[in-house]
């Protein structure tokens, strides 16, 4: 799992796509370990790509208080009473800068600003 995509200019401007939305939705602390990860008072959202993963190629994971279904989200996983896991893979500009994506990234802010 890696959280620095410059060998992966596709991945990056997706990556650099998200970030730019999220961190203007309001204050918001990013964390760069194995994950780029953002947080308010809790984490909500996680970004990465793998080593060996060809370029154009995103993974995030958007954490809720409920689940949202979405056709574009790949997996949803309940990962404890009132936590849901939301897995999207970003393949395009398209999808980094998408409207359901938004609002998905969007809940997950109000979410961890609670």
């Amino acid at each position: 799992m890696i959280s620095d995509f410059t060998g992966k200019p596709a991945t990056h401007s997706y990556a650099s796509m998200i970030e730019a939305y999220t961190t203007g939705l309001g204050s918001v602390d990013v964390e760069r370990k194995a994950q780029v990860s953002f947080r308010v008072r809790r984490k909500f959202l996680w970004l990465w790509a793998y080593e060996q993963t060809a370029d154009g190629t995103l993974y995030l994971n958007v954490t809720l208080d409920q689940r949202v279904d979405c056709p574009q989200v790949h997996n949803i996983t309940q990962v404890s009473a009132n936590r849901w896991n939301h897995h999207v893979e970003v393949k395009s500009r398209a999808i980094a800068n998408s409207d359901w994506l938004h609002a998905l990234i969007r809940a997950g802010y109000e979410f961890g600003s609670r």
